[in-house]
C-alpha cells in the first residue's frame, strides 16, 4: 500500500533565480509567484521569452497543447504583472513578453 507524501517531502528543488534569503514561499515577490507559480503559465513565458515576433492565441494553444481559455486567462494573469504585452495584428492579437518587466529586470526570472 502507498503511502501518500508529507508536503515537505515533495518539496521542488530551489530554482537558480530564487536568492538565497528567500526562505519560503511568503518572501517571494508576489507579481513574480503569478509568473512562475503555475508550469504551464512559467512554460508560456519561456515560449514568448524565446519568440521574435511574439505569438497568438492559436499559435500558443498549439505549443502547450492547452485550450483557449486557459491560455486566454495565463494571458490575462501576466499582463496584469506586466509580463508581457500585445498588438493588433491584423484580427489577431500578438503577445510578446516585456523583458524590462519587474519579474525580469529586478527579480531575474529566467526565459
Amino acid at each position: 500500500m502507498n503511502t501518500p507524501k508529507k508536503p515537505e517531502e515533495a518539496r521542488y528543488p530551489r530554482p537558480a533565480w530564487v536568492p538565497q534569503n528567500v526562505s519560503d514561499e511568503e518572501d517571494l515577490c508576489p507579481d513574480c509567484f503569478k509568473v512562475v507559480g503555475v508550469q504551464s503559465r512559467y512554460k508560456m513565458v519561456c515560449l514568448l521569452g524565446q519568440s521574435k515576433e511574439g505569438m497568438g492565441v492559436s499559435e500558443l494553444t498549439k505549443a502547450l497543447g492547452l485550450r483557449q481559455p486557459t491560455i486566454t486567462h495565463h494571458l490575462q494573469t501576466l499582463k496584469s504583472v506586466k509580463a508581457v504585452s500585445s498588438i493588433q495584428k491584423g484580427r489577431e492579437q500578438i503577445y510578446s513578453l516585456n523583458r524590462e518587466a519587474h519579474c525580469f529586470e529586478e527579480c531575474k526570472i529566467p526565459y
